[in-house]
């Protein structure tokens, strides 16, 4: 079984989407030129030939008709192929219907090309379909139904004694005395036909399969804006995926990290429906996640139910720090307080435990061609996820480095209300990182 990515995916269904949509405008189109055409012949014919042009029309809309109702059929292909050979038999036929001499009027019908350019009509209206395969088995249908007529037309002059004064001495000599006027040889005059026949095939699917190839690229652009938009605001989404890279470019510049995880999660939840935890982390997600963007900052990742918030993707700001320490603050007053609601109320506790750093990163994406994931690395987001987990042994809400206090009063200086939170840490040991960091908290308010 093949494995699809679930942008190939999208990509069929939205192919699939257009040919249905094709087919129903095929047959609408079908239907109104069939009633020009037959307002057409009530004009123009004969009182002897309206009775059978009017029974090849209405033949004519049973076939399309069959072909749009089997465009959901498991042998939709087969359906369609069948009918463009239907279709173009009874064009053929239709054309050469005659008048009192049946073989003259085929060498009449020959002569004027009706047939011919009926079928170059009928081959330009199956792109009407979106279906490149569609178009081929007109096109193909489209010649050999000429082929037939040519053949037919060779067998009527064999029949006529004598076509307007012409002697001939067989039905190609016949077809020669007819064409010397145009100064080509019969099987040249139908060559031509039956070339521009593949030729106007040939573009028409052509087309077509831009179209299609278009609408992949589309379709791409808008999974790639889609899967960005969980992670980037809108307008940074869109950018990126305008300017997507290939796997394993990126670049090095500074960023503010931000982790956030919810406190004793894991304990919580034993014994707890998974439902509910499920409920409880998109809630807590839908919250969070909005004061991120508010802020300008971006979602690198979703951990369960931590989150890793990164400020200067994919370009860095002066006020990068300043707005991650901002939007920490938010996020931790915020969540406090939906956590002593959900409390007061026999749910499960929300609050939170923050990581700030500011420093070094490298963004850019990884993956494969079609599993593309924008993300970031380096040491400052190891330290980050560190200063998440320190929130519980200094009993805090926000552990900051430094670093990212100076970087944020480079841009312009806190809030006087945000630094009455703050409480110096001290330098302090981080795991896995070789030197010490001078950090600071933010704690909570009181209650």
């Amino acid at each position: 079984m093949a494995d699809h990515t679930p942008v190939q995916e999208a990509w069929r269904d939205r192919l699939r989407e257009e040919e249905l949509n094709g087919f129903a405008f095929a047959f609408k189109a079908r239907t109104i030129a069939l009633g020009v055409v037959v307002l057409w012949v009530l004009v123009s014919s004969t009182a002897s030939r309206l009775p059978m042009l009017m029974a090849a029309a209405a033949l004519f809309m049973l076939v399309g008709w069959i072909a749009y109702a089997g465009r959901n059929s498991r042998h939709a292909l087969l359906i369609q192929g069948i009918c463009a050979v239907l279709d173009v038999a009874i064009v053929v036929a239709a054309s050469h219907m005659p008048e009192k001499d049946g073989y003259e009027w085929a060498l009449q019908s020959w002569m004027r090309r009706s047939a011919f350019l009926y079928l170059v009509a009928y081959v330009a209206s199956s792109a009407l379909t979106f279906s490149v395969v569609v178009v081929l088995v007109a096109g193909v249908a489209a010649i050999l139904g000429q082929l037939a007529s040519f053949a037919y037309v060779m067998y009527a002059a064999e029949k006529i004694d004598s076509f307007q004064g012409l002697a001939a001495a067989n039905a190609y000599d016949l077809l020669r005395q007819m064409t010397v006027m145009q100064g080509v040889e019969p099987w040249v005059f139908m060559a031509n036909q039956l070339v521009l026949l593949a030729v106007t095939t040939g573009l028409i699917a052509g087309a077509i399969w831009r179209a299609r190839r278009h609408v992949e690229r589309a379709v791409q652009a808008e999974a790639r804006t889609r899967n960005l938009g969980r992670y980037f605001s809108p307008e940074v989404a869109a950018r990126l995926a305008e300017n997507a890279g290939a796997p394993g470019t990126g670049k090095v510049h500074d960023a503010a990290v931000l982790f956030v995880d919810v406190i004793g999660s894991s304990r919580r939840m034993e014994g707890v429906a998974p439902e509910r935890v499920i409920d409880a982390v998109r809630a807590y997600h839908e919250r969070v996640v909005p004061i991120v963007f508010r802020h300008g900052g971006s979602i690198d990742k979703f951990l369960g139910d931590g989150i890793m918030a990164v400020f200067g993707a994919p370009e860095e700001t002066p006020a990068d720090a300043y707005d991650s320490i901002l939007c920490a603050t938010v996020i931790l007053d915020t969540m406090d307080a939906w956590s002593a609601d959900r409390s007061q109320r026999g749910l499960m506790s929300t609050r939170v435990g923050i990581g700030l750093h500011y420093g070094r990163v490298v963004q850019g994406n990884v993956g494969i061609a079609d599993r593309l994931e924008f993300t970031t690395l380096g040491e400052t987001v190891n330290v980050a996820s560190r200063l998440e987990s320190m929130t519980r042994p200094f009993g805090t809400g926000i552990v900051l480095s430094r670093d990212t206090i100076e970087a944020a009063e480079r841009f312009k200086p806190l809030p006087a209300g945000l630094k009455a939170r703050m409480r110096d840490l001290g330098m302090q040991p981080i795991s896995g990182h070789e030197a010490s960091l001078h950090l600071f908290a933010i704690d909570r308010k009181a209650a």
